[in-house]
């Protein structure tokens, strides 16, 4: 039980999601209405996402792949950007915090046989604004993507081309910032690309496909569970330890608390005087991201922005995965890894990183107005 509880405990998100539900349900008495609050295509994809992603982490893919592009440079600065552009594509395909968990612990290795260790935060720091960069430009790139395409319903042709601005100017900054930062050093590498288990590979990808097919609305999200189910429980029934329950959790809890305050006549009213133009959403998205987390701030808000302002919204909480170390889950996981191997430069990175931000949430938010 107490393992339990610490499983738990320890995510601090999940805990005031939970209080926050609990809370409301004081207000607005639990009713058979409380299943209708739940977003459950929402959590089939995620769970999906999450196998499929542990198990092809599991199979050392990501590993091999940015192995065998590092392998062909032998300057730190072409080494870096390989590494950030890498975290940057892999994010539109599987989650910002899947590839941040498995290629920030291979940068720190890389920086360390390489002997350019001084090098290491900058290239975190520019690796973990393009995994929140990448995964911005499609609906299974990130948790707060993944609900708002299922909440709006939104086209994919239309989430792409909406996010496009933000996903290009981004990559424009990556490449300039990480040409202008990061020195021609020469260098070589001690790399050995490790196998990879094919014929499981195999398995966790078709869970990938089937969760991809219902993002893409081709397949229903009771039969993506069903594949998902019988697939994990013939092939890999271990993956499920490796499922991120308390996101999923604060999911549920932020559903209930959002459909609770729906309910609310008051608080829709102020809020609504709130959210009620392009840029007030944008900017309301972007600041409470940077508070809350862009994960919360997803659901709370669109549970009282009108579907017409479903794109700034969108845009809104992706720019503020940007900021402040909360603003993004998968930030929060890099700089973990960051203060393992470099206890003594949290400060440095936490500056370093909010100016990196910063300059680029400026430049970012000005590219989005102008193509508005």
């Amino acid at each position: 039980m107490t393992q339990f509880i610490n499983y738990f405990w320890k995510d601090k998100v999940f805990i005031i999601a939970l209080i926050l539900a609990i809370v409301s349900c004081f207000i607005i008495l639990p009713s058979s209405a409380y299943f209708g609050y739940i977003n459950y295509k929402v959590l089939i994809i995620m769970f999906s996402l999450m196998v499929a992603v542990a198990g092809m982490a599991e199979c050392n893919l990501f590993n091999f792949i940015a192995m065998k592009l590092v392998a062909k440079f032998y300057s730190i600065k072409w080494i870096a950007l390989v590494i950030i552009l890498a975290s940057f594509f892999l994010g539109m395909w599987v989650t910002n915090d899947a590839v941040l968990l498995t290629l920030v612990p291979f940068t720190l290795i890389i920086t360390n046989q390489t002997k350019q260790q001084r090098y290491a935060l900058i290239i975190v720091i520019l690796q973990t604004i393009a995994a929140n960069l990448g995964s911005a430009l499609t609906p299974m790139g990130d948790p707060q993507n993944i609900y708002l395409y299922a909440y709006y319903d939104i086209p994919f042709g239309q989430f792409v081309l909406a996010m496009a601005p933000i996903t290009i100017t981004g990559f424009l900054l990556l490449i300039g910032t990480t040409v202008a930062l990061v020195p021609n050093v020469t260098c070589e590498p001690i790399i050995i690309a490790p196998k990879v288990a094919g014929k499981k590979l195999i398995i966790y990808v078709v869970i990938f496909v089937n969760a991809l097919l219902c993002v893409l609305k081709i397949i229903p999200e009771l039969w993506a569970l069903g594949i998902t189910a019988v697939m994990v429980i013939s092939f890999c029934r271990h993956l499920l330890k490796k499922v991120d329950y308390p996101l999923l959790l604060t999911f549920t809890c932020f559903f209930i608390f959002t459909g609770n305050l729906s309910h609310m006549t008051s608080v829709i009213a102020a809020i609504a005087n709130v959210l009620n133009s392009d840029t007030s959403v944008y900017f309301t998205g972007l600041f409470t991201s940077q508070l809350i987390s862009n994960v919360p701030a997803s659901i709370l808000l669109s549970t009282f922005t009108d579907s017409s302002y479903w794109k700034p919204l969108l845009q809104g909480v992706n720019v503020g995965s940007m900021g402040t170390l909360i603003a993004s889950l998968a930030s929060l996981i890099a700089f973990k890894f960051v203060q393992k191997d470099f206890p003594n430069q949290g400060k440095t990175y936490i500056k370093t990183y909010s100016l990196v931000c910063g300059i680029y949430i400026v430049i970012i938010t000005a590219v989005v107005f102008i193509c508005s």
